[in-house]
This record gives structure tokens, C-alpha cells and sequence, in this order.
């Protein structure tokens, strides 16, 4: 059976190849009435793209100089350098540069912004994690490609690049597991687990499922606080004698220390997202959340949506999701080590 063509679309349709070449690509230079009838058309028809010819389109549009909307907006309202850093790596790889942009800066609104960089012909836009969890912008994005980082912007409803978290504690409590610990507890902060919809905390309750020899241990959450935590956990600690700790601050370590207790002899402490914030971070045991490779892929991502001309508000939000890296470190045994 001969393969339909888009010069068969265009001869159905009576209308240029260039029309049905944009149609297909979903391109703003053609009305929503075209573009429907081009694809009405190309499903009765039986009109299926060649492979091998997307193929080398894909490849000469990625060797091509970028000439408009050479910048891609950042959009944060806080310093968040953990994702930033891969992100503007990748975008220098693509021949994008990176612009920042703050919707809390004086004199400034989300939509402002969004007119600022319309005017510049900037098309393409991430979004940073929020502070706060479900947070809603009253924007419109028609006119733009954009994706976010983490579960925090709930609203617009648009593509999510992410840290698989509930992998990443899974993996951590496998680990611990491995190494012989049967009293293995989970601190962490309440604002956290909000900004990410509790994927840790039931992680950690499906593995104390998977692993009934392990003792359960109330998960504590506590305030972003240091004399909350330090009371807090210490109080925990005492009270329940886990002999492994997952947790979210190096705070940690020193309440081990003013409890007498030993890392790793007497107690493990693994890092459910190791940073240079924390204490001896380059040898903490814990899952290194690989920040700048979900920058990067956050970019990856939306590049896609622009050479796709895939603007506005996804009819399907699709997320995009990178696992953590464990990170051995010397902070608790390993399997090889006697217990």
C-alpha cells in the first residue's frame, strides 16, 4: 500500500505543504480550524509520519543557530542553586542562555514577567520549586512552553521534572536493611514532606511492610526549628532507640554527640538527600538526589516542547522523573561489616 504523504494531505485539502507541514507540527502560524482540519484529514486518511525523515528533521534543527528566543526563563522566587547550576549547563549546550526571574521582586508579578519576556521573545520557561507546597500563579501561559521542578506549583498544571523521593528512601531503607538494621526510624520536617505530598513517609511505611522483621518506629515530623528539632529528636530518640536514623537534617549528628551515641558504632545516619549543607556531607551515607541532572533534564524537557511547538497547557501533565544515586559513605555498616 503506497505511504500518504503530506503532498497528498495538501492535494486532498487544496492547500500548500507548507500549511500541512506546520498543521502536524502543532506551529502557532496556524489557526486552531486549520490545524484540526489537517489532522482530521491525516487520521481518515491514514497519514503516518516517516521515522527516518523525523529523524534528520530533528537532527538539522538541532544543528541549526538559534536566532529567536535564545534565552529561557528561570522563574524562581528564592535562591535555588541545586537545580540551577545543571539547568544553565544544559541550556548553554543547546545554545540557550539562562535569565532569572523573580515574581516576588519589588514592583513585580508573575504576570509582568510573562509580558517582559514575551516582549524579548523568550518562549521557553522553567520554574523553580516554590517555598511553599500547593502553590497556585494566576498566569497564562498560552504564548509559552514551560515545565517545573518538584511537586510544590500546583497551578498552572503543566510538565513536572522531579527526584523520584519515593524511590530514593526505599533505596536508602534496602541499604540499611542489607547492613543489619532492624530498628530503623525516619525524622524529617513538616514543611518537607507538605512540598513533596508525603512521598517519603509512604515509602517508609510500605517498606516496614516489606520488611517485617523491622521494628516500626513512629516517623517524627518536626518544624523547621533548631531547638524544636533538638528537642524534639532527642526526646524520640530516647524514648524509641532506633538503631538507624533516615533523616532530613544534620542536626542529627550533633544530637547523637550529646547523647553519647557513636556514628556508625552505635547508631547509622543516612542522608535522604545529601548536599554541601550537611555535615560531612562527602562522607555521609544517603542518596545524593542528583539536583543538577534534574536542572538539566527540566531543560531537556522543555526544549522538547518548543522544537515540538508544544505551547500553553498540556492536555496530559507529564512528569519526568530522575532516581537518586546512593552515596555509601562511612555514617553506618555495611553488609561486609560484622553487626
Amino acid at each position: 500500500m503506497k505511504r500518504i504523504t503530506q503532498k497528498d494531505l495538501a492535494r486532498h485539502l487544496k492547500v500548500s505543504q507548507v500549511t500541512i507541514s506546520r498543521a502536524l507540527a502543532n506551529s502557532p502560524q496556524i489557526s486552531e480550524a486549520t490545524r484540526h482540519r489537517v489532522l482530521e484529514a491525516a487520521h481518515h486518511m491514514g497519514y503516518q509520519p516517516d521515522p527516518v525523515l523525523s529523524s534528520l528533521n530533528a537532527y538539522r534543527r538541532s544543528r541549526q543557530p538559534i536566532e529567536k528566543g535564545q534565552t529561557l526563563g528561570w522563574i524562581t522566587t528564592h535562591n535555588a542553586t541545586i537545580f540551577y547550576d545543571g539547568a544553565h549547563e544544559r541550556a548553554a549546550h543547546y545554545g540557550y542562555k539562562m535569565e532569572i526571574f523573580n515574581p516576588n521582586a519589588e514592583r513585580m508579578t508573575p504576570e509582568r514577567i510573562l509580558d517582559i519576556l514575551y516582549n524579548r521573545s523568550v518562549t521557553g520557561l522553567i520554574f523553580s520549586p516554590c517555598r511553599n507546597p500547593n502553590t497556585t500563579l494566576d498566569i497564562r501561559l498560552d504564548n509559552f512552553c514551560a515545565v517545573c521542578i518538584g511537586y510544590t506549583l500546583q497551578s498552572p498544571s503543566i510538565d513536572r521534572v522531579i527526584t523520584d523521593h519515593h524511590y530514593n528512601l526505599m533505596l536508602s531503607f534496602k541499604k540499611l536493611y542489607e547492613a543489619g538494621y532492624r530498628r530503623i526510624g525516619l525524622a524529617t520536617t513538616l514543611n518537607t514532606e507538605e512540598r513533596i505530598e508525603g512521598r517519603r513517609i509512604s515509602s517508609f511505611f510500605y517498606q516496614l511492610r516489606r520488611y517485617p522483621e523491622v521494628k516500626p518506629i513512629p516517623v517524627i515530623q518536626y518544624t523547621n526549628d533548631t531547638q524544636v528539632i533538638m528537642r524534639d529528636v532527642t526526646d524520640w530518640i530516647e524514648q524509641h532507640r532506633p538503631d538507624a536514623i533516615i533523616c532530613h537534617t544534620p542536626l542529627v549528628f550533633d544530637i547523637c554527640s550529646k547523647l553519647g551515641l557513636k556514628v556508625p558504632e552505635d547508631i547509622a545516619v543516612v542522608s535522604i538527600a545529601v548536599n554541601e549543607h550537611w555535615k560531612n556531607h562527602e562522607t555521609c551515607s544517603g542518596i545524593d538526589e542528583r539536583c543538577s541532572e534534574v536542572g538539566a533534564m527540566a531543560v531537556d524537557a522543555v526544549v522538547g516542547l518548543l522544537r515540538n511547538n508544544e505551547f500553553g497547557l498540556p492536555a496530559k501533565r507529564r512528569i519526568h522523573m530522575l532516581e537518586g544515586k546512593w552515596q555509601p559513605g562511612n555514617t553506618m555498616r555495611h553488609p561486609a561489616e560484622p553487626a
